[in-house]
């Protein structure tokens, strides 16, 4: 018989990560707060400023960067890369699914694919909830996004429940677009009629789940298959990262009274944002983490990822 309690820790253990290495520099503004007459927790984040003043753009690229192998390469190929490392004592193998997964990234700076990297990361070291599925892995032409959700990801509770999370991410110049473009791509997945948005990802997720445990895979599988009682424990939720660029921008560790103020000031008109855009696209009553992160420059932050990876 199935231990619940032994598959939960498995399970949460799939999170990879120290949230430490990503929050030291994505310090959080103030304490989550849900948008009134919703279900969307948002976290609002400001990239840390360095010893001299400056945000700190590059360590941000350089940490987003450094998961790349996480995000794109499934559980299955990365353990037997370190197994041959501990077999042999070389490295090569380890070396080639960094360039496999550097090259699986589009080629171009307008990606959206850094945001996706982003939300991955937040979603294993900060939620704690891990990838079910590596979609980046799936892809067949460098040159072209993987279509879908950004990504699907899920927690596993005491009572049996599994939260299974689409992702989206929009990393625009405008916080208006950026919202507005978030919430009319995530929408058809969480809507009450997006049946078939949803199962064009959860056949993927079928026959790709990115667990390695037997087990474990086993169990999850079945909140996936229709005819089983599991799948009535399964519920729909998103999360989503929304960045934009910001004027004058804040060092929030050494902000005096009126600056506070004038930053929480804007925070809340984009808690009001967030919740017009909700009630358009009809998602008001579905849970959803949204990370919403203003930057110096998005294009910039870009640009530092792919050149961290080693993109041409």
């Amino acid at each position: 018989m199935v231990d619940e309690a032994t598959i939960v820790e498995e399970f949460v253990a799939l999170a990879r990560g120290k949230a430490s290495a990503l929050i030291d520099f994505l310090p959080a503004f103030e304490e989550a707060v849900t948008v009134p007459d919703t279900s969307t927790l948002v976290r609002t984040h400001f990239i840390a400023h360095d010893a001299n003043g400056v945000p700190a753009v590059e360590k941000l690229a350089g940490a987003m960067a450094a998961a790349t192998l996480d995000f794109c390469i499934p559980r299955s190929k990365i353990q037997r890369a370190v197994a041959e490392l501990e077999e042999t004592g070389s490295t090569a193998a380890i070396v080639s699914l960094q360039e496999q997964a550097r090259d699986l990234f589009v080629k171009s700076e307008s990606s959206g694919e850094g945001g996706e990297l982003l939300l991955f990361l937040l979603m294993e070291r900060v939620l704690q909830r891990p990838q079910l599925i590596s979609k980046m892995a799936l892809k067949t032409n460098t040159a072209m996004h993987v279509h879908g959700s950004d990504g699907i990801h899920a927690s596993l509770a005491d009572d049996g429940t599994l939260d299974v999370y689409w992702g989206e991410s929009k990393l625009y110049k405008s916080s208006s677009d950026a919202f507005k473009e978030c919430f009319d791509s995530i929408a058809p997945y969480l809507r009450p009629s997006g049946d078939s948005k949803r199962k064009q990802d959860l056949l993927l997720v079928r026959d790709h789940l990115n667990v390695t445990q037997i087990e474990l895979a086993a169990h999850l599988l079945e909140y996936f298959d229709e005819t089983n009682p599991k799948s009535l424990k399964a519920r729909w939720n998103g999360v989503c990262l929304v960045g934009f660029d910001h004027d004058n921008y804040p060092n929030i560790a050494i902000l005096d009274d009126a600056q506070r103020q004038a930053v929480s000031k804007a925070v809340g008109r984009w808690h009001k944002t967030v919740g017009s855009r909700l009630k358009e696209f009809d998602i008001v009553g579905v849970n959803i983490d949204l990370f919403c992160i203003p930057m110096p420059d998005v294009a910039d932050l870009r640009a530092r990822v792919l050149k961290r990876m080693g993109a041409k």
